[in-house]
């Protein structure tokens, strides 16, 4: 019975072993400032219920038809499961051709991804009145040859600094009206700018189901510039040892100069004691 088993067993294993995990692929349609357009895949798959990236992936991807002639681009993941895609100028008629656009990942094993998106832009200006500072953000859409607002867009506005954006006021994100707009007011004071007192705004639509992701950026003099004065080689308590304050200085050696002090005057007094106790020993003696 053990030996009539062993077959299956092993069957069972080798099946187990030839299963692979199934990937999952995401395609994100990215336009920045309204002018440079680009696509990044990402290629990732479950295994032992956590997901893992894959990296050096091989990934065709389409344009609207899987065929030749509206491949986009033959792509291979990085180490972090994505790759870049730029539309090249030989597609530029047909992406012109139509309003809404589909994307199409196909992966060495099989895998298809699918992304379709609608041509559309985002504007941003500003105002200041009476000193009320606001940012105004407008989404529109390409429909019928023409430029409309796009409603129900949720967007985020903030202030680009090192570490990413910082929001202007009190909301994470605002959703535009009828007219495909949002007027937000600008409530950062006293943040630090360039030698201008410039400040970097940016206004960002992501990974929206309709239109990708879409951001803009805008300068505007709201900011405050800090000089930064150097104080290297200046004397400070931070400073190296050569640069220490004068005052420091004195207090130190003082205390060194006391504490030696004591510790000699102590010595010398306990020389006074032995040579007054050896000229006693003598006037006493016999």
């Amino acid at each position: 019975m053990l030996l009539g088993f062993l077959p299956l067993s092993a069957s069972v294993i080798a099946q187990a072993d030839s299963t692979k995990p199934e990937v999952t692929v995401t395609i994100h349609h990215l336009v920045v400032n309204n002018n440079f357009q680009y696509l990044v895949v990402d290629a990732k798959a479950k295994v032992s219920n956590r997901w893992q990236v894959m990296k050096n992936l091989p990934v065709k991807l389409f344009l609207d038809s899987n065929s030749t002639e509206r491949l986009i681009s033959n792509l291979q993941t990085d180490e972090t499961g994505k790759a870049k895609a730029i539309i090249p100028a030989s597609l530029k008629s047909a992406w012109d051709a139509f309003t809404t656009h589909k994307f199409i990942a196909v992966t060495a094993d099989g895998t298809t991804a699918e992304s379709a998106i609608t041509k559309a832009k985002i504007l941003i200006d500003t105002a200041n009145t009476d000193g009320a500072r606001t940012v105004n953000v407008q989404v529109m859409k390409w429909e019928n040859n023409v430029w409309v607002p796009a409603k129900d867009v949720e967007l985020r506005i903030g202030v680009k600094r090192l570490g990413g954006e910082l929001k202007i006021g009190d909301e994470e994100t605002y959703a535009t009206d009828s007219t495909g707009s949002v007027s937000a007011e600008f409530k950062r004071d006293s943040l630090p700018a360039d030698e201008k007192g410039n400040l970097s705004l940016v206004a960002k639509v992501e990974d929206n189901d309709n239109y990708g992701s879409l951001s803009i950026e805008k300068t505007v003099p709201w900011g405050v510039y800090f000089k930064h004065e150097n104080g290297f080689g200046e004397r400070a308590l931070w400073a190296s040892r050569g640069k220490a304050p004068i005052w420091l200085y004195a207090m130190a050696y003082s205390i060194i100069v006391a504490v030696w002090g004591t510790l000699l005057y102590l010595i010398s007094l306990i020389v006074k004691i032995k040579k007054v106790g050896v000229a006693t020993a003598k006037q006493t003696a016999p």
